[in-house]
């Protein structure tokens, strides 16, 4: 079941001071949710729900990777939990 979208923010902060030293928090928290919520999405609608059911949040990430995550995220932002 994938975590809803109110859930974001807290359980990248409770992950972020769980383990400070990784790198994945040089990334934006906005950018880190639009790439979670694109995962929900691709989970609910069941598009390739193996690779989608976790999501990774790369890094590094290739910008026009980021910026793909940062559109599509925003705009099924409203569909997701």
């Amino acid at each position: 079941m994938p975590c809803q979208k109110k859930r974001f923010g807290r359980e990248l902060s409770r992950i972020h001071l769980a383990h400070p030293e990784c790198n994945v928090f040089q990334r934006s928290t906005i950018s880190l949710e639009h790439e979670w919520a694109t995962h929900n999405f691709c989970y609910l609608i069941g598009f390739q729900r193996e690779r989608t059911k976790d999501v990774d949040l790369n890094v590094p990430m290739k910008w026009y990777i980021e910026w793909l995550y940062f559109i599509v995220g925003a705009l099924v932002w409203i569909f997701i939990d």
